[in-house]
């Protein structure tokens, strides 16, 4: 009978500390989402160039050149060999060609009592005017978002909104370009728990 007891009782405490590390998804993560953008940048290598880079060059160049000569001239009166001549090194240059990177950024609030620490979140795009899901991009996110704060969470990647470039799309705003939404797919708390969507597919 007192094994039975204590078993019964281990199975107990088990299920309590079970429920303690994952909330119920039905309760909400404790977390508003405020506002969502996202964005695209666009790079040029040749623009970022110092226009001064072959003056200093030739600076450079100049220096070490007169220091090797006044090297070998004491080098001569010793009766040593002189050195060979100076080469500066060019420097390298950059890659050519525009380079696209995509900001994606979602403001939330902390609505619950539990400093949140870590996130995982999706951002989804729609074709616009209708339900069809064109794009989905998910994050994982180290935050530190105490209770009653909103803050913004960005996060970068080489990665375009559907994963290619829509020629249709060009000059639009990105707002234009899709219907947007933000799903929140789990929160881990500093506490250690944790909540978790439940899926339903």
């Amino acid at each position: 009978m007192k094994v039975s007891c204590s078993i019964f009782l281990l199975f107990f405490l088990g299920s309590c500390a079970s429920t303690q590390v994952v909330s119920n998804p039905l309760d909400g993560p404790g977390l508003k989402v405020v506002q969502k953008k996202w964005r695209m940048e666009v790079r040029n290598p040749a623009l970022e160039r110092d226009p001064f880079e072959p003056n200093k060059q030739r600076e450079q160049e100049v220096i070490a050149q007169k220091e090797a000569a006044t090297q070998n001239e004491s080098r001569i009166r010793q009766g040593l060999p002189t050195l060979p001549p100076v080469s500066v090194r060019a420097p390298q240059r950059r890659a050519r060609g525009l380079s696209f990177r995509y900001i994606y950024e979602v403001k939330v609030t902390n609505t619950g009592e539990k400093k949140i620490r870590t996130l995982i979140w999706e951002y989804i795009f729609f074709e616009p005017g209708t339900e069809r899901e064109v794009g989905r991009r998910q994050f994982v996110s180290k935050v530190s978002i105490s209770p009653g704060r909103t803050t913004n969470v960005v996060m970068r990647s080489t990665t375009s909104p559907t994963g290619t470039v829509d020629a249709t799309n060009a000059g639009k705003k990105p707002g234009d370009q899709y219907s947007e939404q933000i799903v929140i797919r789990s929160v881990g708390y500093a506490d250690g728990s944790s909540w978790q969507q439940l899926r339903i597919r």
